[in-house]
């Protein structure tokens, strides 16, 4: 045999393995093992940002509001606290989040309504409804879904604006999750080289198609991939928020103050 058929072979060769790698790693991965890199994917310990919200209903008629919020972690948990600064009718409005990890214990959401100078909880039972006239739930606008409160699937591969993704079925667990949270299932395109997901179908209680999150711009700021736009359309309603997030800061050393139950009526300006 000559250099040049061996040469040949190797290759050959090689390339099948390096295949065979590929399958067996696809093969290997589960839905659950998807959703587990998205969650601990670095998103930083924490981050301080600013939002500017769209919403937009089937007539085309415009609301507009501006947020600040702010995020840390507590190891595996994490705090969320925002604020409405735009327009002056919901200015001070605010959004307390705990966000446990696991089902142990229920994450605790607080809404305070300056205008009734009132903190509502969100109970576990209310999480499935809409946050301030949005298509985002209070669900919604935690960071991932809870992972246990679903049965997750693979359901394969799909590529999503040139970028090679995992697609991810998830089915509520039992009829009050599903109750509770307000889908029958839902299907997530993760991308494989990031651990992001950039966009989620949403099917309604009785498995009707119910609307589409998409992330619209995607960017590295600070070493860390930070979605820097997304939109979330209700095509039952034909209602879509959009949101764009500006001025990251990341790693601050938020102090925990900040995030307390207190500061829900003391308002962004009197930090």
């Amino acid at each position: 045999m000559n250099l040049g058929k061996l040469a040949l072979i190797i290759f050959t060769l090689s390339i099948l393995t390096g295949m065979g790698a590929v399958l067996s790693y696809s093969e290997e991965m589960t839905g659950l093992d998807v959703m587990k890199r998205v969650d601990n994917r670095d998103d930083g310990d924490d981050l301080t940002q600013k939002i500017y919200q769209k919403l937009i209903d089937r007539r085309g008629g415009v609301r507009e509001r501006e947020m600040v919020s702010f995020r840390k972690d507590y190891g595996k948990d994490n705090k969320a606290i925002s604020y409405f600064l735009a327009p002056a009718n919901i200015r001070d409005t605010a959004l307390l989040t705990y966000d446990y990890d696991g089902t142990e214990r229920d994450d605790d959401q607080w809404l305070y309504l300056p205008a009734l100078k009132k903190v509502r909880r969100i109970s576990s039972s209310d999480r499935g409804d809409y946050f301030m006239g949005t298509d985002f739930t209070f669900e919604d606008i935690k960071q991932t879904p809870e992972l246990e409160d679903y049965n997750w699937s693979l359901a394969g591969s799909e590529v999503i604006d040139g970028h090679d993704c995992w697609v991810v079925d998830g089915k509520p667990k039992s009829d009050e999750l599903k109750k509770n949270l307000g889908y029958s299932r839902t299907r997530g395109f993760i991308r494989k080289d990031i651990d992001v997901n950039i966009r989620t179908d949403y099917w309604d209680r009785k498995g009707q198609e119910l609307k589409h999150f998409n992330v619209t711009e995607l960017k590295q700021v600070d070493g860390i991939w930070t979605a820097t736009a997304m939109v979330m359309e209700n095509v039952q309603t034909r209602h879509r928020t959009e949101m764009e997030f500006t001025d990251h800061k990341y790693n601050t050393n938020l102090p925990d103050r900040m995030l307390s139950e207190r500061m829900l009526k003391r308002g962004y300006r009197s930090k």
